[in-house]
């Protein structure tokens, strides 16, 4: 009997090898150009974020440097500079003179300072003003400071305002420093630029704090920095360009140009060096008349 349609079995063709060959050619090429896109994007987005990585260092380190050298005082303030090197005082209470204890020493009313920041400030000495020549003049090693007599202060009308407190402050002011003289309590700090021990073969930003004794409590506040990371200096004679070179008057500062070049801890996939972020402002100390 011949073989109806009804009853023929249905043939499926298969691929070819030719068909098989072209389709994996095909998946080799376009797999190759992922693989190539990925990698791509791979090193770009190592590199963009070892470059945030950098301006993080610069941006980290700035807040802390800012609020210290702002508060610089711009006749005595700086004792000893380098380009990566500075050993400042830092007041961090200010007051006025209610008069004499005896021979126990000048007491002092202080205006409200944080509780925080006057017990980590680190007393180093003191400096008062001079009312007649606007002149600060530094006492320091041996100086110290005590808990004064609020009596004194009352006795003379000077309120201290809550939550300011009276100290008492040796050696005594001179006798002419008068009722009322500004005063203001400092501590010694020195930041420098100098080899890492958190990022070896780089440098960090330090923070030391250097007390009357001649002990010393640094910190490294953050790194890595570049080589160029510096400090550039404001002199009266020429105020309005920084210079290299430290003038031979530290009292002739007006300012310091600050070069917080960051840069990355290592080095991003197909580039020769570390990612470095450029970064410079300026700091100019106040109640600077000239």
């Amino acid at each position: 009997m011949p073989m109806t349609n009804s009853t023929r079995t249905s043939v499926r063709r298969g691929v070819s090898l030719i068909e098989l060959l072209v389709g994996i050619v095909i998946f080799a090429i376009v797999g190759a150009a992922f693989t190539k896109l990925l990698s791509v994007q791979g090193r770009f987005f190592d590199k963009q974020g070892m470059a945030n990585a950098a301006r993080n260092v610069s941006r980290a380190s700035l807040n802390r440097v800012i609020s210290d050298f702002r508060m610089i005082e711009a006749t005595g303030g700086v004792i000893a500079a380098t380009s990566q090197s500075l050993t400042i005082r830092i007041p961090f209470a200010i007051g006025v003179v209610c008069g004499d204890d005896g021979a126990l020493g000048t007491v002092v009313s202080l205006l409200p300072v944080d509780s925080t920041t006057y017990a980590n400030a680190g007393y180093y000495g003191y400096a008062w003003r001079n009312f007649q020549t606007g002149a600060y003049t530094y006492v320091e090693n041996p100086s110290s400071e005590l808990a004064g007599n609020a009596a004194i202060c009352v006795a003379k009308n000077l309120t201290t305002v809550p939550p300011g407190k009276v100290v008492t402050l040796t050696p005594l002011l001179p006798a002419g420093a008068g009722l009322g003289a500004p005063v203001f309590l400092y501590a010694r700090v020195r930041y420098e630029f100098k080899a890492s021990l958190a990022v070896p073969g780089k440098l960090g930003l330090y923070r030391t704090q250097i007390r009357p004794n001649g002990t010393e409590s640094s910190e490294e506040l953050v790194a890595p920095f570049a080589s160029t990371a510096k400090w550039r200096f404001f002199v009266v004679s020429n105020s309005n360009t920084a210079q290299d070179n430290v003038p031979a008057q530290l009292s002739d500062l007006r300012g310091l140009e600050l070069h917080l070049d960051g840069t990355s801890e290592n080095i991003a996939p197909g580039r020769t060096s570390n990612e470095s972020a450029p970064f410079t402002t300026a700091v100019f100390f106040k109640n600077r008349t000239n």
